[in-house]
């Protein structure tokens, strides 16, 4: 019987990003539930035990590619805020993770019955990783852009945080108007209003 070919840890590594990245790309087109093991393997032209090789389940992959989406996005936008250090900048970086969101539904419409039958599979200890603390994340944010604010960081994270979630009011704000216009009007007005 031939010996099963063992991978590198190199090609454990590039399989891995391989995967996240079709992963994510499933994720984004036709959800968790309706993503299989089997069609990523295709894909990823790797065999079902090669996938198990890697990872115990499908959860683990969506969890990686979580982890690893939220990592890229929070380092886009610190980096925006550290190279241009003003409000500009800072409104950028606003509409830039918008932009994010707009792309993957699922990084902020974690209520949808999709995303509540991903982490529902989720043992605690990672449930808990993959819940953002914003507030912390909105703190780094305004350090890297060296900006003051002229209210209590609460208020001014209440304030972003509301305008980030008309991300789930795309379909009737789409049907009036040009609806990153009217976001990228309203991140200027507030990012000006709460720094000084």
């Amino acid at each position: 019987m031939p010996s099963k070919p063992v991978l590198s840890e190199d090609d454990k590594r590039a399989v891995r990003e391989r995967l996240r990245g079709l992963c994510e790309e499933c994720w984004i087109a036709q959800e968790y539930k309706r993503t299989s093991i089997k069609n990523l393997c295709g894909q990823a032209a790797i065999s079902i035990g090669t996938f198990y090789t890697l990872y115990p389940s499908k959860e683990d992959l969506f969890f990686e590619t979580i982890e690893t989406i939220q990592a890229r996005l929070a380092e886009k936008v610190l980096d925006i805020n550290r190279r241009s250090q003003s409000k500009e900048g800072f409104a950028r970086s606003i509409k830039e993770l918008f932009r994010e969101y707009d792309s993957k539904p699922f990084l902020y419409n974690v209520n949808s019955p999709d995303f509540q039958s991903f982490v529902t599979k989720l043992p605690e200890r990672m449930t808990g990783k993959i819940k953002v603390d914003s507030f912390a994340f909105f703190e780094q944010a305004v350090q890297a852009a060296n900006l003051t604010l002229k209210m209590e960081r609460s208020q001014a994270y209440g304030i972003l945080s509301a305008l980030l979630s008309t991300a789930g009011a795309k379909e009737t704000l789409s049907a009036a108007c040009d609806y990153f216009a009217v976001f990228d009007c309203m991140t200027d007005t507030l990012v000006s209003s709460i720094f000084q």
